[in-house]
């Protein structure tokens, strides 16, 4: 599935958003079992936003490093 680039671009933070909110309601939450999973939820949704934000942050340095041209075969190789 491709995204298109501001959806891509803001996913981070989303995620980011996410996890806050999942932490946040761990520590209100004084139910021990709706904690640990608002816990987790916000964990998985922290790790889920660096991955996309080191993903990212990768492309960004390959495509500046690569032009992207292709290599032109000379036809000679065909014998």
């Amino acid at each position: 599935m491709r995204l298109s680039r501001p959806v891509y671009e803001l996913l981070p933070l989303v995620y980011v958003a996410i996890g806050a909110c999942g932490f946040v309601l761990a520590y209100l939450d004084p139910a021990r079992g709706r904690s640990i999973a608002a816990f987790c939820i916000g964990l998985l949704a922290g790790v889920a936003a660096l991955t996309v934000f080191l993903h990212r942050q990768d492309h960004r340095a390959l495509s500046r490093e690569y032009s992207g041209e292709t290599i032109d075969f000379p036809s000679s190789l065909s014998r």
